[in-house]
């Protein structure tokens, strides 16, 4: 009667395992080791002060700033979303594809003022990470 207890409490246990798995699989934080998230945090808060724009908490915010010096007719964008938690890609792939190649999914760039940058895919896969894992 105990083994089967305990076996039962085990397969309880590794179901658990498995729906946490999933769950962080499908939010990007699955196998992020936390050298990655706080290389991630690091890019994000230090290197590119990503909260000048996008607010307080990376939670969106409109832009304070006109865009003067932009030839007539390039669009400018006058908020910055909110980034925590990545929720503008579908997943993982997405969004290190866009911050190492500039590329949103729907095969266009990101509006002015924000930066097309060129990350290295370790350094997108760290940033993607700590933006994970981000309440929204």
């Amino acid at each position: 009667m105990r083994l089967r207890s305990l076996l039962s409490a085990a397969w309880i246990l590794g179901g658990a395992g498995l729906l946490t798995l999933a769950f962080a699989a499908s939010h990007g934080t699955a196998g992020a080791a936390p050298s990655d998230v706080a290389r991630g945090q690091y890019l994000v808060v230090n290197a590119g002060q990503c909260s000048d724009c996008h607010g307080e908490g990376l939670k969106g915010a409109p832009l304070m700033f006109s865009p003067k010096g932009l030839p007539p007719g390039v669009p400018f964008q006058d908020a910055a979303p909110n980034i925590t938690g990545l929720t503008m890609f579908a997943d993982d792939a997405q969004a290190v594809t866009f911050l190492t190649t500039g590329v949103l999914p729907n095969g266009q760039h990101a509006r002015p003022p924000m930066p097309q940058y060129r990350f290295n895919a370790a350094d997108a896969q760290a940033i993607v990470a700590y933006l994970r894992s981000l309440k929204t």
